[in-house]
């Protein structure tokens, strides 16, 4: 099975929530809570990116090219 770039980037919204939870409670400073939550705040920028390469996927456009007649 080929792996699709829709799907890493799905993966990589879930690991970003599971790393930003897992640091958040595991920490004792505010900054490394602070940090925590940043990083929390990449998820939805991942699952954007997500939705746009399964689209093109979708399409048969080439998911990593620049402009959209690829």
């Amino acid at each position: 099975m080929k792996a699709k770039m829709s799907d890493l980037m799905i993966i990589l919204g879930y690991a970003s929530i599971a790393y930003s939870a897992y640091r958040y409670l595991t920490s004792d400073k505010a900054d490394e809570k602070r940090d925590a939550l940043f990083v929390g705040q990449w998820a939805p920028t991942f699952f954007i990116l997500g939705v746009g390469a399964e689209n093109r996927e979708y399409r048969r456009q080439n998911t990593l090219a620049l402009d959209a007649d690829a």
